[in-house]
């Protein structure tokens, strides 16, 4: 796909990250160039992260460290999420890992709109006590691309013996087939709190108004976060060949 791009920003600032884009103003011969330019340069892409959660625990010999954030469009142009780096940081501040090449949901954010991002990270020889936070670096530019949204209903959560999962209905509200799709969940408490999130795709293409059901199991949740869970706010998008 074919991307054009007016401003960059890359920006790592820990738990809050934000950037903006780059203003550029030029001598105009006529009052119409002159309007044009004005706006033009009046343009913000700026992501910034709204919420965010990091939890360690250890249920086997390994020490797992579920980390979710949503991130949300506070410029007035659209923006394309680029890769993220998480990192994970000890009560000593060392790095105790990482993780890369992790993606938000959807990749393009609209002006306004919210994005999510999970992972569940595993630190070998790592007590959960030494863990203190994620910190994330990310990247994003302007963009004219269309962000591919899914229509999404029927979510349901299901509590059961082997885990949460969340269920629902998605369906291709766009004109062209979607080769793949990718799905992601934020699980919040009544307060509106980020609990956790799930993710996941749905890998066999969708045509043009197609419908399919998806299940979100993946990656593992904190423990004792199932009956808090008072919403889920389910995001999708597809992108095709």
């Amino acid at each position: 796909m074919k991307r054009v791009v007016f401003a960059s920003t890359i920006l790592s600032l820990g738990l809050m990250l934000s950037g903006c884009g780059e203003e550029k103003i030029a001598s105009s011969q006529s009052d119409k160039e002159t309007g044009d330019q004005a706006e033009k340069a009046q343009t913000t892409a700026l992501a910034e992260i709204q919420k965010h959660i990091s939890t360690a625990w250890k249920p086997y010999d390994t020490t797992y460290v579920h980390s979710a954030a949503i991130y949300e469009n506070k410029g007035n142009v659209p923006v394309e999420m680029k890769e993220t780096q998480m990192n994970y940081k000890g009560t000593d501040g060392s790095i105790l890992g990482t993780e890369t090449m992790i993606y938000s949901v959807p990749a393009v954010i609209l002006p306004g709109e919210t994005a999510i991002i999970v992972e569940t990270g595993y630190l070998d020889g790592v007590n959960p006590e030494a863990f203190a936070e994620t910190t994330y670096n990310f990247s994003f530019k302007e963009t004219k691309e269309d962000p591919t949204l899914m229509e999404i209903s029927g979510v349901k959560g299901i509590a059961g013996e082997y885990g949460y999962k969340v269920t629902g209905v998605l369906k291709n509200i766009t004109e062209d087939q979607q080769d793949d799709i990718r799905i992601a969940a934020a699980l919040l408490d009544a307060e509106g709190n980020l609990l956790g999130a799930l993710k996941g795709s749905v890998d066999i293409g969708l045509a043009s108004n197609g419908e399919t059901g998806f299940e979100l199991s993946y990656p593992d949740l904190p423990p004792n976060i199932q009956d808090k869970i008072a919403t889920i706010d389910v995001k999708s998008y597809g992108w095709n060949w």
